[in-house]
């Protein structure tokens, strides 16, 4: 019986300890067009190699990418209002309230959105 109640106690333990967990943010690449040079070609989307990260343990939402790419990072909130920013891409945010976040990351011929919710 003491065996039952100590593996009952550690299960419960450790299933408190899954909940902190991370998860990938999808970001949309989109082109700039320039209007001078609208070429219609279907081709396949962009990939870059950026990755977006939300860490419910550190409440952060980390931005990571190949150091060779100049852009900035943008966290805006639900209402449009400009929460954080970062001149290099290689960045982290820290999350104070929860609510609903979109990413823009923003460089000279693309930029990337994402939308979480904390």
């Amino acid at each position: 019986m003491k065996k039952l109640i100590i593996m009952a106690g550690l299960l419960l333990v450790m299933a408190h300890a899954a909940f902190a967990e991370q998860w990938g943010v999808f970001m949309k690449i989109h082109k700039k067009s320039i209007p001078e040079k609208n070429m219609s070609v279907n081709r396949a989307p962009m990939r870059l190699p950026i990755e977006v990260v939300y860490d419910s343990d550190t409440h952060k939402i980390e931005v990571t990418g190949d150091e060779s790419i100049e852009a900035e990072v943008f966290l805006y909130n639900a209402n449009g209002t400009l929460e954080d920013y970062s001149s290099t891409l290689n960045t982290d945010f820290t999350i104070l309230t929860p609510g609903t976040y979109t990413i823009q990351i923003q460089a000279d011929e693309w930029y990337a959105e994402g939308e979480i919710e904390i």
